[in-house]
């Protein structure tokens, strides 16, 4: 940095701090002596594939199918393996062990006779609570979630006093007496407890029925490569086609409709309390969930008879004989892509077996009783997880794109095993570099964004598209956020809503359309200006969190070794104005936008 940079940088930082001078003798430096303006900076884009991914030990998991009318259509099946809540499990009360054997001193140990009443695999949906306002009822269903006043359900009183008071901010009659809830003196909520939920990531149809199968894998999954002498960890990409060929017994395969209310599971009814009736009580309330009945004469034979059996010792005995399951969703009316939180997916296990009772009388033997108790066994998600997802070919248009030398016109975004670009910041369209002109100029960078238009015309020409909510530029060498990233510490009053100044995420208009993607890079920019810093290539991707900066292993001879994990989670697409589009959208270009000072001439 020369002498005459160095000074006028240090005159705008005080300036930038104080537009009141306190002179030394002679006026330093007037208020106008500086002028802000911008300056549009040719970049270079590629488009590049995304090659089949390593997809075992996902953050996230995709069943379901999804198509638009730009990239085609794509389906996704899951493969996991089993774990036990406890390994070499006593079912019922005693070992199998000490059934078999009996104990003379211990009449109560018998003979349990476990039998499976009912198998339920629970898959839950990611959903959220997330109340900006914190008037009670969540932003979902707010109608100002602003506005910690507001009236949802307009019966005369607050969201917030409805909270307080116990009556439904959703229901303008709680009690249905035809008295509105502001108007009624003698409520009472026969709703009380209930947890109203939004429901995230199903993308599509979910309003009608479709087909659920699930089956027994017999396909054992393993932890390491032998091809690598048993070093590395075993690797299943995406587009594997053997494991679904060993697909075997099916345990579930029918209709499934998504509820997206809470999951209310009552109490049984006791005949010996004829003044209450116990199924009316409310014994447990879940999340939002497919839950679908297991074939029980399997996980009798499967689990239950196996009691004290080698194969339920550890977890590497049980993987080897119950590998896992394999969970396919189809005969769609409409597509309809589901994003589950596997990780909390779990089968539950009802079965009831022979109970000794004395009766709280131990020395008589008279009134002892064989009781019939039931207990519930859970099965988890756990080991190594794969989505086995299946693709259209892409169009001749991407295609050409693909194979283009070209500054792009368009830039095709696609998640999975899909589609990214490759940003050359400082480059016109014939590839020559522009930094070192930018680094001779005297200016002092205030800003620096990336803005990518949304290619509306050609997603609302061929239509069905979904555009994703995020993008992502990373460092393409090292596979790591910008600086700007990891400076950006703004959060927005929803989950998703971090890093917000960086950027990324999309603006709408009324309609709920994209308009455009801002990513802002100032200090990286000024870093490679102004600090010699190496101008790197530059990844685009999709992104379903940006807080994950995880990347995922790419099939060897793809050109890339891997992509965040963020992008092939997420199955979505967009089209985007390149920095060449046709002349009508030459304003709407991907250009680096530099905002500057500099001393006026």
């Amino acid at each position: 940095m020369n002498k005459k940079l160095l000074i006028v940088s240090l005159l705008f930082f005080l300036f930038s701090c104080t537009k009141e001078f306190n002179s030394i003798g002679t006026e330093i430096l007037k208020d106008d002596s500086f002028e802000t303006k911008v300056e549009n900076i040719g970049v270079y884009a590629s488009q590049k594939t995304i090659s089949p991914f390593n997809t075992t030990n996902l953050p996230i998991y995709q069943i379901g199918e999804i198509r638009d009318n730009i990239f085609g259509g794509t389906t996704s099946s899951f493969i996991t393996q089993l774990q036990l809540s406890q390994y070499n499990p006593a079912f019922g009360i005693a070992s199998q062990e000490k059934e078999n054997s009996g104990d003379p001193a211990n009449i109560t140990v018998i003979q349990e006779n476990e039998l499976v009443n009912s198998v339920y695999l629970d898959i839950p949906f990611f959903t959220n609570r997330n109340d900006r306002d914190g008037d009670g009822v969540i932003d979902a269903y707010d109608v100002d979630d602003n506005d910690v006043n507001s009236d949802s359900d307009g019966d005369g009183v607050s969201d917030a006093v409805e909270r307080a008071n116990g009556t439904d901010p959703l229901n303008p009659d709680t009690d249905g007496d035809g008295i509105p809830d502001g108007q009624d003196d003698d409520t009472i909520n026969p709703n009380a407890g209930a947890i109203i939920y939004d429901v995230d990531s199903l993308l599509g149809n979910f309003d009608d029925a479709f087909k659920l199968k699930i089956q027994e894998m017999d396909y054992y999954l393993r932890e390491y490569d032998p091809t690598n002498n048993f070093e590395t960890r075993q690797r299943y990409y995406n587009d594997n086609n053997i494991l679904e060929n060993f697909a075997g017994q099916v345990l579930f395969d029918g209709e499934v409709q998504i509820d997206k209310n809470e999951l209310v599971i009552y109490r049984e009814d006791d005949p010996e309390t004829t003044d209450i009736d116990e199924s009316e009580e409310v014994k447990e309330r879940l999340s939002p969930r497919i839950r679908v009945p297991l074939n029980t004469d399997f996980f009798q034979s499967k689990l239950i008879d196996k009691e004290g059996s080698v194969d339920l010792t550890n977890s590497d005995n049980f993987n080897l004989y119950f590998k896992g399951i394999f969970i396919n969703a189809y005969d769609f009316s409409d597509p309809l892509m589901m994003i589950l939180d596997f990780d909390s997916s779990e089968i539950v296990i009802n079965y009831e077996y022979d109970k000794y009772n004395k009766n709280n009388t131990e020395e008589d033997l008279t009134d002892d009783t064989i009781d019939r108790e039931s207990k519930d066994f859970i099965i988890t998600f756990f080991g190594n997880k794969i989505n086995l997802i299946k693709k259209d070919l892409f169009s001749t248009e991407i295609i050409t794109n693909i194979n283009s030398s070209n500054n792009l016109s368009k830039i095709y975004l696609k998640g999975g095993e899909g589609l990214m670009a490759e940003i050359d910041l400082f480059k016109d369209s014939e590839g020559n570099d522009l930094l070192e002109e930018i680094k001779s100029r005297p200016w002092l960078i205030n800003e620096a964004n990336l803005t990518f238009y949304v290619d509306r015309e050609t997603i609302d020409l061929n239509g069905g598209l979904i555009e994703p909510f995020r993008i992502y530029l990373y460092d393409l060498d090292s596979n790591l956020p910008l600086v700007d990233y990891y400076i950006d510490d703004t959060q927005g009053p929803r989950s998703s809503e971090k890093k917000i100044n960086h950027g990324g995420i999309i603006e709408v208009d009324s309609d709920q359309r994209g308009i455009k993607y801002k990513i802002r890079i100032s200090e990286h920019v000024k870093n490679i200006v102004r600090k010699d810093s190496i101008n790197k290539r530059l990844g685009l991707v999709l992104s379903s969190d940006i807080t994950n900066i995880f990347s995922t292993e790419l099939k060897e001879g793809s050109g890339l070794e891997s992509v965040p994990q963020s992008s092939v989670v997420n199955p979505l697409g967009v089209v985007l104005h390149g920095p060449e589009p046709d002349q009508s959208n030459y304003e709407k270009r991907l250009k680096l936008e530099l905002f500057y000072s500099e001393i006026k001439n």
